[in-house]
């Protein structure tokens, strides 16, 4: 919604703040219509601040802002929805803090995508409604795996297309047959069903999943091998979410 010439109401999720100057915060910010970008917020750390309760981290906001290249400025914050309910719940809160340094440190600044921002205030609100954590981490690893070009084949076999498949292969990206097994692990039905599901059933529609959580734990071992091979991200994180696990 344009106001002036460089006016702009954006709704957005607070990513990371980062302080500045006495009184100052840099808010870096996903917002629906300019995708990533950095907000100096002038005196919200002041206690008279009207603006510091809407510019918090994890939370979704509209924000009156000055649009401009490099940091914008903020003129007015409204909370839309604080998100309370994740920090209620401690494996909720580490997962949601997986998610949005994900978006701080590997999306790209001033490249809006619909999908990458429904992606984060879906994930962030499924968490926020209850949903099992780990199965919320797990549905965003599949969606780290295709936003850096990864698509694991779970439709049959990577070498034959046989839909008897056993086993899960990382080399090859994907299922395996008993044909050509060679040395990696059999897994149980159940485990290739859900592994399958993971992939194919987008967080839009996790009320569909419903997964075991040892199956949920074993499923994170397979993920975790897939996203450190196949795309090197190291995230600081994760070292909490390995103590959940």
């Amino acid at each position: 919604m344009r106001m002036t010439i460089n006016e702009e109401v954006v709704e957005g999720i607070i990513l990371k703040r980062t302080f500045y100057k006495e009184n100052d915060v840099i808010l870096h910010v996903y917002t629906k219509d300019f995708g990533k970008i950095g907000i100096h917020a002038r005196g919200i750390r002041k206690l008279t601040s009207k603006n510091a309760r809407a510019c918090q981290e994890m939370m979704i906001s509209e924000m009156t802002i000055h649009l401009k290249k490099g940091l914008s400025s903020l003129m007015k914050a409204t909370p839309i929805h604080y998100l309370r309910h994740i920090k209620e719940n401690l494996d909720s809160e580490i997962i949601g803090n997986y998610i949005l340094e994900y978006y701080y440190r590997y999306i790209e600044e001033n490249m809006p995508s619909l999908k990458e921002y429904n992606m984060l205030i879906t994930s962030l609100k499924a968490l926020d409604q209850g949903y099992p954590p780990l199965l919320v981490y797990l549905l965003f690893n599949v969606f780290i795996l295709e936003h850096n070009g990864i698509v694991i084949n779970v439709d049959g076999c990577v070498q034959c297309g046989s839909k008897k498949v056993i086993s899960i292969s990382i080399e090859d990206g994907g299922f395996l047959c008993a044909e050509h097994l060679r040395q990696h692990q059999i897994y149980s039905i159940e485990f290739l069903k859900a592994f399958r599901h993971i992939h194919k059933i987008s967080i839009h529609h996790i009320d569909s999943l419903h997964i075991d959580e040892n199956i949920m734990k074993e499923l994170i071992k397979v993920m975790d091998y897939f996203i450190e091979e196949y795309t090197g991200i190291s995230l600081h994180t994760k070292t909490f979410i390995q103590q959940i696990v």
